[in-house]
Formats: structure tokens, sequence, C-alpha cells
């Protein structure tokens, strides 16, 4: 666990989740990220008896990069305001199908999330359990095939960035859930949290934190020299 960590101190940990790991607990009792930082936490810190490991946000199973920890209540209910009022920044890394023509720019559409196929679908305005999904992207290298994407995440809406590159017919390395070519039989695909940035808890102060992918690993190997 201790490869996983990019950061602590006293009050959070930034973490770096590795593609193919739950981000915390599930039904069926996945080992996850959030369980392996709480008995990180316990066996190195046995005197801090009210100390806890909770996330404020996660990443889906098969996404790497950086995910925020907080080892206090206070802290925790402090990181949650700002992600509930989108004072959050965050970004990301994507290795897509295809070239856009349109190098830079904001997608916005409405989804929702079916229950039934653990999956984002398209929705109109009007449906009930319709979300708006928003995310700007810009194109960051490319070659005959595929693309190298920055993307800033304006809302953090259920399999946000995989459906909605996905749905613009770019989607993501070896994402098969939405319409990717399989690649590998690894559970991780080209999506990598490489940048969060959110105000710090006690002080107020910005705090960034960022994290390259591993460019010796598939497919950001395609793109090293501009990651």
């Amino acid at each position: 666990i201790r490869d996983c960590i990019f950061f602590e101190n006293d009050d959070f940990i930034i973490a770096r989740k590795p593609g193919g790991l739950v981000s915390e607990e599930d039904p069926v009792g996945s080992k996850n990220l959030r369980y392996m930082l709480y008995r990180y936490v316990r066996e190195t810190y046995p005197w801090k008896k009210r100390a806890i490991c909770q996330l404020a946000h996660r990443l889906d199973k098969p996404v790497a990069g950086l995910i925020i920890c907080a080892k206090k209540p206070s802290i925790l209910k402090n990181l949650q305001q700002q992600f509930y009022h989108r004072e959050v920044k965050k970004h990301y890394l994507a290795v897509i199908a295809g070239v856009p023509e349109v190098k830079a720019a904001t997608l916005r559409q409405f989804i929702k999330k079916s229950q039934s196929e653990f999956r984002a679908l398209p929705a109109t305005e009007l449906e009930a359990d319709a979300r708006e999904a928003i995310l700007n992207y810009r194109v960051l290298a490319e070659n005959e095939s595929h693309s190298l994407l920055q993307v800033e995440l304006m809302t953090g809406k259920f399999h946000q960035i995989r459906f909605q590159l996905s749905y613009m017919g770019w989607p993501i390395w070896n994402d098969e859930w939405y319409s990717g070519k399989k690649v590998n039989n690894e559970n991780r695909i080209g999506l990598y949290s490489f940048a969060v940035a959110f105000s710090d808890p006690k002080t107020g102060e910005p705090r960034e934190f960022i994290s390259c992918p591993p460019l010796d690993q598939q497919p950001w190997d395609l793109f090293g020299d501009a990651i």
C-alpha cells in the first residue's frame, strides 16, 4: 500500500489508485483501496484511536490515478462540501480511439444511470432521472489511430467521461464497456486522474497534486513525450 501513497499529512492522504482496484467496499467484498489505506493508518499510527480513513470521492474500478482520503471527520466534511460546490478541480488524461477534428471543446449532455445494466445512458432534459454532464477536453497529441486528451471534469456524474467520449465516437482505450476495442484482459482502461486541486481544509490555501501515469505501460507509452 505504501507504493500507492503519493502524499500524506495529518489530515489527508493523496493516494494513487491502480487501474483494476475498487475504490471502496462493494457488495461482493472485493479488495479495495479504502480498506487498504485504513489498515495502513491503523498499523502506522496505532496511538491515533480516533483517526478515520474515508474517501472524499471515487474512481471507477478500471480508472487509475489520484484520489483523496480524509483522516479526520472534520476534514472529510470540508472536502465533501468542496466537491458538492464544485470547488475541487479534477483533470484526467485519456487515450481514445480516433482523432477529434475539433481540438478543444466543451461537451454537454444529459445522461442517466441504468441500474440494471450498470452503465450511463443518453437522456433528455425532461427525464426525471436525467443529469447534466459537462467536461472540457483538449487534444495534447495524436497519431494515426489514437489521441491523447486532457479532460477537465466539470460535473462528477456516473461514468461520465467514459460515456461522453464514447458517445462522440472516441471510446477510451480498452474500455469495452463503452464500445472500446478490447486490447487485453486487464481490468484497466486508458483513463488516468493526473491532477486534483482543492483548498486546504485547515488553512484554506490552494493545494494541487499532479502525477504522471506509468509511461512504460500501455497505452501511455504511445504518448510518453507529450505527457
